[in-house]
């Protein structure tokens, strides 16, 4: 606009300076000056308009347009920043409604994850509770098959122990019987020693002809109580006599005991003090030759962890304190 409107003013000065060239008039002699002046003057003074009036006025034009055109080259940079400006905004609009269409889509993304969230956490209690329950009924059924294993371990254990004590029947165990070295420091003859001891201590009279399977001392000779002697016998029934007389021995030190595995040795000790008592009053107490950690009680089983209470022995008969 601006530049418009300096063209237009450009070509109105050189309009009227154009017009002043074609009207001034030719050179005049100085009498025709003279009486021009004479009439200029005389027409400035009848009121006609002043050239340097008209002059100034259009100085004063100029000077006015001049500040339009300042003032319009100041709207023309307005103009273009607002619409710098304009373009910047719908730049700005543009992307601001990217922006929310990236927002909606997240927001869809997001509430489809809560969804999925939520419903993850639904199997997940689930699987909780389903996991729970097989815990639970597979810790029932391993406590079941653990204590039915206990039990058949139990079993083997005892079936165990009663085919060792089986297999060590016809042994005889029988302890401070005296070692008698032989001379020129031979070793001693066991089974002599035992077949003495048997005629002379026990008074077993086939000593000379029943028929041992093997007999040795026990251990090595630490200090001078005499070693254990083990023998096996050929025939149970041998065995049984032999420990039938065991009674003869009360007031010695030898003692004879049948050979048993150790886990049956430590169930007869705890009951044998019951058992001591039943045979001191005439209580019919036996252990059982299959099962020998069983003790019968007039023929019926005592519990092993059965209290001690000697009236449950003997109702009727005296009784004696152990």
């Amino acid at each position: 606009m601006a530049e418009t409107w300096r063209k237009l003013i450009e070509k109105k000065r050189f309009r009227s300076s154009s017009s002043e060239e074609s009207s001034s008039p030719p050179r005049l002699t100085q009498e025709n000056k003279k009486s021009r002046n004479e009439n200029s003057s005389s027409t400035n003074h009848e009121g006609e308009e002043n050239p340097l009036s008209v002059f100034e006025m259009s100085e004063t034009l100029d000077g006015k347009l001049q500040a339009i055109l300042t003032k319009l080259e100041k709207l023309d940079a307005i103009e273009k920043s607002v619409k710098i400006l304009q373009e910047t905004l719908s730049r700005m609009d543009t992307r601001i409604q990217s922006l929310e269409l990236a927002q909606a889509s997240a927001n869809r993304d997001i509430n489809d994850l809560k969804e999925s969230l939520n419903s993850a956490e639904d199997q997940y209690k689930k699987t909780t509770e389903s996991f729970k329950e097989h815990k639970e009924q597979i810790c029932l059924k391993l406590s079941e098959q653990e204590s039915q294993l206990e039990e058949k371990i139990a079993d083997l254990e005892n079936k165990n122990l009663y085919l060792e004590a089986y297999s060590r029947r016809e042994n005889i165990k029988f302890e401070n019987i005296e070692e008698e070295p032989e001379p020129n420091g031979r070793q001693e003859d066991t089974e002599t020693v035992l077949r003495n001891f048997l005629e002379t201590e026990l008074g077993y009279k086939d000593a000379r002809s029943v028929e041992i399977q093997r007999v040795h001392r026990l251990n090595s000779k630490k200090d001078t109580k005499p070693r254990p002697i083990i023998a096996r016998f050929l025939r149970y029934k041998d065995c049984e006599q032999i420990l039938a007389m065991g009674r003869r021995l009360k007031d010695t030190d030898y003692k004879m005991y049948q050979d048993l595995p150790y886990g049956i040795v430590e169930r007869r000790r705890k009951q044998m003090e019951i058992f001591k008592t039943a045979r001191r009053n005439n209580i019919p107490a036996a252990f059982s030759k299959s099962q020998p950690d069983k003790l019968y009680i007039r023929g019926r089983l005592w519990p092993i962890d059965k209290p001690f209470d000697l009236s449950l022995l003997n109702h009727s008969n005296t009784i004696v304190s152990p």
